[in-house]
């Protein structure tokens, strides 16, 4: 196992407009650990990952963050998604009236322009997640 962390923050400092919102925050998570960032509301989770992903209502004034030794202060948030950065909601929002088989099968539908049968979005979602080791 590589001796380089998962994601290591050091030092953080980050503002949204004239506002400072994080100060001075380290973080270090291994490959294979498992963490949870809890706190009551208000307390800054959902900003720091927001700050992980490059949303732009939140800027980096001092510190670091590198996710797998790569310096994320020049990673756009589309490159930082592609690398495996998400944010994952406890109790996702479904669209009203659609479950999640069907948005997924739509999706997935219109970006490869074939026409997946549920089987088939099952099969594929399982073989994704063997390849992510899940």
């Amino acid at each position: 196992m590589s001796s380089t962390p998962l994601l290591e923050i050091d030092g953080l400092y980050a503002s949204a407009g004239d506002v400072e919102i994080i100060k001075n925050l380290n973080l270090t998570i291994n490959a294979g650990e498992v963490h949870a960032l809890m706190g009551p509301n208000g307390s800054g989770k959902s900003t720091l990952a927001n700050i992980l992903l490059g949303h732009p209502a939140y800027t980096v004034t001092s510190g670091t963050i590198r996710y797998k030794g790569e310096d994320l202060a020049e990673v756009k948030p589309e490159k930082r998604a592609q690398g495996g950065m998400f944010l994952g909601f406890q109790y996702p929002e479904e669209i009203p009236g659609v479950n999640l088989v069907t948005f997924l099968r739509t999706a997935l539908s219109n970006r490869t322009g074939t026409d997946f049968t549920v089987l088939e979005l099952r099969l594929k979602i399982m073989d994704a997640m063997k390849d992510l080791g899940m």
